[in-house]
């Protein structure tokens, strides 16, 4: 009897007959999460967020499309998760989530919290990942991506900083590996064309089980030195780069029309359907933040234009 790892289980948890998705979404407040509870506490919140993602194949032309219908707030639609652990006066910033196993797992960009969700809004912590190779600062890891290799979840940060440049791997009893790889995100640059003074900043990345690839979707692309209001502003990527395991070999693909201040914030290969992807991409401009829905393939092709799902930021989605 052949084990079937973990990344095969979650790509065919759902089969090519599938047509109907339910997509948790979770929230990334920043300053906006800290709350104050009724028994005068000071705590910090997350929304977490369930949505129908509907696949609709057009019975002429065999062109697929996909839809969102948001689930109404008195129906199970959205829960408040409540973090009582902070790095610096902040958390439940959470970036990413992943279904590991049975969990559905979320990672606190600010703490480097690793938490279960269990019975929709509760929080159960697991870990507690440090930055860099985790020796260096006592600074949570700045999470901002994460998936499935074999049986083991790959967490990643944005890859700007050398900091930032160092994974996690995480086993299904959460044994904690630190590696740095600092020359697979230099090679993702490289293949980008930034240049010495560029970056690229990574939020979103998938390992592609069948393809044996990674696929990174960037949220911002520039060959240019960080300025932030330009950064806000300019600098949101539609460029997706698919890496062969070893990162000897990349290229990249221009997915759909570039709109300069959305970038990719979280995106996840489709059950049953895996050349295609449903993705988030965040706008943070000034005060200003939103949030947009949106489908692909890993050919180009847009399946779903860019759907506003909110006016705040969310970092995160899932198929549950």
């Amino acid at each position: 009897m052949t084990h079937e790892t973990a990344d095969i289980v979650r790509l065919e948890r759902y089969g090519p007959e599938t047509r109907e998705y339910t997509l948790a979404i979770i929230t990334d407040e920043d300053h906006a999460s800290q709350v104050e509870l009724d028994d005068g506490q000071t705590a910090w919140q997350s929304t977490l967020r369930y949505d129908k993602l509907y696949r609709d194949v057009n019975p002429d032309t065999g062109k697929v499309s996909y839809r969102l219908e948001e689930i109404p707030e008195d129906q199970g639609g959205e829960h408040h998760l409540i973090s009582l652990i902070a790095e610096g006066g902040r958390g439940a910033e959470f970036s990413e989530l992943v279904k590991f196993g049975k969990h559905l797992i979320t990672f606190d960009d600010r703490t480097g919290l690793v938490c279960e969700i269990r019975n929709e809004n509760q929080l159960v912590p697991r870990h507690i990942l440090m930055t860099g190779s985790g020796d260096e600062k006592f600074k949570g890891f700045k999470s901002e991506w994460a998936t499935l290799k074999g049986d083991d979840m790959v967490v990643g940060s944005h890859g700007k900083k050398p900091r930032e440049e160092w994974i996690k791997i995480l086993d299904r009893k959460y044994g904690l590996n630190s590696i740095d790889w600092r020359e697979n995100y230099q090679r993702i640059r490289d293949a980008l064309a930034v240049g010495p003074d560029g970056y690229v900043i990574h939020e979103a990345a998938e390992w592609h089980p069948y393809r044996r690839e990674w696929l990174f979707f960037p949220r911002k692309i520039s060959t240019e030195p960080f300025d932030e209001p330009i950064d806000e502003r300019e600098r949101g990527a539609n460029t997706l780069v698919i890496a062969d395991e070893d990162f000897s070999n990349i290229r990249t693909l221009t997915v759909g029309e570039r709109v300069p201040e959305r970038g990719i914030s979280s995106f996840k290969i489709i059950p049953g359907y895996p050349n295609e992807c449903v993705g988030l991409k965040s706008v943070e401009v000034g005060e200003r933040t939103e949030t947009w829905l949106f489908c692909f393939d890993l050919d180009g092709n847009v399946l779903q234009e860019d759907t506003l799902i909110g006016r705040y930021k969310c970092e995160g989605v899932e198929i549950i």
